[in-house]
C-alpha cells in the first residue's frame, strides 16, 4: 500500500459514478476522469454519490471486481469495520476465524498489524477522507455546490470518527494539504476528536434541515455528534461533564427534530427498512422497489449471508424463509452465549433462530464448528409481508445499512445524564424506558439503572444497548466506554482471550495495531501500543 498522498493523487482517476442526478441512491455504471467530473452540477452530484457509496462498495463490478483500492481481496469498508467492531466482543462467534484471518481479533489475543481486516478498514476509511478532500477542494461555498461541499465534510468527519475509534494515532489530511506524494501530519485521537466535533458543530448550522434520503442533513450531523461526544472522554482521556453536556444538547436537537420510534422493531432491519425514516436518521443505500442490490459482499449482505447457517433444523430451504437469503449460506458467524442469553422473555429484539441449536459454543474457533450457537435473525432480506425481497444469486441484499437511529440518540442522552451531563428535558430513566417499552419488556427502576454488576457501573444500560444495537457495529465501542473490554475489565465472555470461560485481555487491545505497510511508508507514523 502506498502512502496516503499517492492515494490522494490517484483518487479521481478510478472514480465510479451514479446514473441519477436527482437522488444519490443509484449504483455506479460509468467511469470518467477527474477533469470531467467538475464540469457540471451533474458531475458534482455523481462525485458526491461516490463518497457516500465508498462506505459500502469499493468496486466497479459485482462481487468486488475492478476495485478502487487494489489488494488481496475487495475488503469493503463496512465489512472491515463490522468485523473490527463485532468479532472481538461478546456478540459474534466466528466460524471461519482461521481461514478468514479473524482468530486473533475474535480472541483478543495475538493481534498484529498484518491483519487484512485492520488494513482494509484503515485504507478504506482514508479513501473516504481522500475522496472528500478532493471534492471539497473543487467546490465553492455558494448555492448547491456549497451544500454538497458540507455533505462531503460530513462524510469526512464520519470517516475520522471511526479512525479515532480504532487507532490511537493516524494521518490527518484535509483539503488544505497538497496533492501528491508526501508524508501527512500525524494526529492523536484527541486531536482528531476535537476536529471532528468542531466540524460537526459547524455542519449542524450549515446543513439543511431536510435533504434527499441517504444524504446528510443537520439532524444527521447532530446524531453523530451525540455519539462522538458520548465517547469523547475516552478519546481525549479527560474527565468532567463538558462532552456529556454537548451529547445532551445535540441529542435533544435530534429528539425534538420530528423523529419517532418505529413501532415494529423488526421492520428497521428488513428489505423495506428504507421506509423507516421516522427512526432511521441516516443509512447507506442497498436497494429498494425491485432495484438491484449494490452487488457487494459487505454491508447487509455480509450480515445476512454470514448469519445463514445450513446446520439448522430444516437446512438451507428453511433459511430462505427465515432470512430471505435464497439459500446463499455463508455460515460465517453465530451468537456467543452472552449475546443469546441477554434477552428476557417477550423481548421483541430477541431475534435468533434457535431450533435444534445450542446456546453454547464449546468448540474453539480454530476448529471451525458452525453447528453451535444461535443463528442471528435480526437483519432479514424479506419484505414487510414476509416475502423474499430478491434473488441472492443476482442482487444480493436489499436491506439498507442503518448507521444512526433515534433509539441510539435516546440511550446516548440517558448515559450522558447518568455520567453527570446537564440540559436534558427528560430523565435518563424515562429515555431508557421509552426504548424498552417499544421492545415489549418491563420498565427499569432507578435501582436497576444504578446497579453495578461484573465491576461495570450502569451495567443494565450496557446490556440494554447490547439488546438494542446487536450487530450494528457499536458493541466494541460500548464495551470500551463502560470499561468492560480489556485491561482491568472484570467482565469476560465465551472465548475472550482464547479461553472458553473467558479471561482478561491486554489493555492495548482497546486499540487496533496500525497496518505494517503504513508504518513502513510513513516515517512520522508510530504505534505506541504495538511495537
Amino acid at each position: 500500500m502506498k502512502k496516503l498522498g499517492y492515494i490522494a493523487a490517484a483518487a479521481l482517476t478510478t472514480m465510479m459514478f451514479f446514473n441519477s442526478c436527482d437522488e444519490l441512491d443509484q449504483f455506479p455504471s460509468t467511469e470518467t476522469t477527474g477533469n470531467e467530473v467538475y464540469a457540471s452540477i451533474d458531475g458534482y452530484k455523481q462525485a458526491l454519490a461516490k463518497i457516500y457509496a465508498a462506505y459500502v462498495i469499493r468496486n466497479q463490478e459485482e462481487g468486488g471486481g475492478n476495485a478502487d483500492l487494489k489488494g488481496e481481496d475487495p475488503y469493503y469498508c463496512s465489512r472491515s469495520c463490522f468485523n473490527l467492531q463485532e468479532c472481538g466482543t461478546d456478540e459474534i462467534m466466528f466460524t471461519w476465524a482461521v481461514s478468514d484471518e479473524l482468530l486473533e481479533i475474535s480472541y483478543l489475543k495475538g493481534l498484529n498489524g498484518q491483519s487484512k481486516w485492520i488494513a482494509g478498514a484503515y485504507y478504506s476509511l482514508y479513501y473516504i477522507v481522500t475522496l472528500s478532500n478532493d471534492f471539497i477542494r473543487n467546490c465553492s461555498d455558494d448555492g448547491e455546490q456549497g451544500q454538497m461541499k458540507n455533505e462531503a465534510r460530513f462524510m469526512r468527519a464520519f470517516a475520522y470518527s471511526q479512525i479515532m475509534d480504532f487507532w490511537p494515532v493516524g494521518a490527518f489530511v484535509t483539503e488544505e494539504d497538497p496533492i501528491g506524494a508526501y508524508e501527512p501530519k500525524i494526529a492523536t485521537r484527541e486531536e482528531i476528536c476535537k476536529y471532528v466535533i468542531s466540524e460537526l458543530e459547524d455542519l449542524v448550522e450549515k446543513l439543511p434541515a431536510t435533504n434527499e434520503q441517504y444524504r446528510a442533513n443537520k439532524y444527521v450531523a447532530a446524531a453523530l455528534l451525540s455519539r462522538v461526544c458520548l465517547n469523547a472522554p475516552v478519546y481525549t482521556e479527560t474527565t468532567g461533564t463538558e462532552y456529556y453536556d454537548k451529547c445532551i444538547k445535540y441529542s435533544e436537537m435530534v429528539i425534538n427534530g420530528g423523529y419517532s420510534l418505529e413501532n415494529d422493531f423488526f421492520k428497521l432491519f428488513n428489505a423495506e427498512n428504507y421506509k423507516r425514516t421516522n427512526e432511521i436518521i441516516f443509512s447507506f443505500f442497498t436497494g429498494k422497489d425491485g432495484a438491484n442490490g449494490n452487488k457487494g459482499y459487505g454491508s447487509t449482505t455480509q450480515i445476512i449471508c454470514g448469519s445463514a447457517n445450513s446446520s439448522t433444523e430444516g437446512g438451507a430451504d428453511n433459511l430462505r424463509d427465515v432470512l430471505g437469503c435464497d439459500g446463499n449460506v455463508w455460515q460465517l458467524f453465530r451468537a456467543r452465549k452472552e449475546a443469546a442469553q441477554r434477552f428476557e422473555a417477550g423481548d421483541k429484539r430477541d431475534l435468533f433462530y434457535k431450533d435444534g441449536r445450542s446456546i453454547d459454543n464449546p468448540t474453539p474457533m480454530e476448529e471451525k464448528e458452525a453447528s453451535e450457537g444461535y443463528v442471528f435473525n435480526k437483519f432479514c432480506n424479506t419484505n414487510d409481508d414476509g416475502s423474499v425481497a430478491s434473488d441472492f444469486s443476482t442482487t444480493l441484499s436489499m436491506v439498507d445499512l442503518p448507521v444512526l437511529r433515534l433509539s441510539e440518540v435516546m440511550l446516548n442522552e440517558a448515559e450522558a445524564i447518568l455520567r453527570g451531563g446537564t440540559g436534558a428535558s427528560k430523565s435518563a430513566l424515562q429515555l431508557i424506558n421509552d426504548v424498552r417499552k417499544r421492545a415489549g419488556v418491563a420498565e427499569f427502576s432507578q435501582a436497576d439503572i444504578d446497579a453495578t454488576t461484573n465491576g461495570v457501573q450502569f451495567w443494565n444500560l450496557l446490556e440494554e444497548r447490547g439488546r438494542e444495537f446487536m450487530l450494528e457495529s457499536l458493541r466494541r465501542t460500548d464495551l470500551i466506554r463502560f470499561n468492560a473490554y480489556a485491561g482491568d475489565a472484570q467482565y469476560t465472555w465465551e472465548w475472550k482471550g482464547g479461553v472458553l470461560s473467558g479471561t482478561s485481555a491486554d489493555a492495548k487491545y482497546k486499540f487496533f495495531p496500525l497496518p505494517v505497510a503504513e508504518l513502513s511508508a510513513n516515517s512520522a507514523l508510530y504505534d505506541p501500543y504495538y511495537k
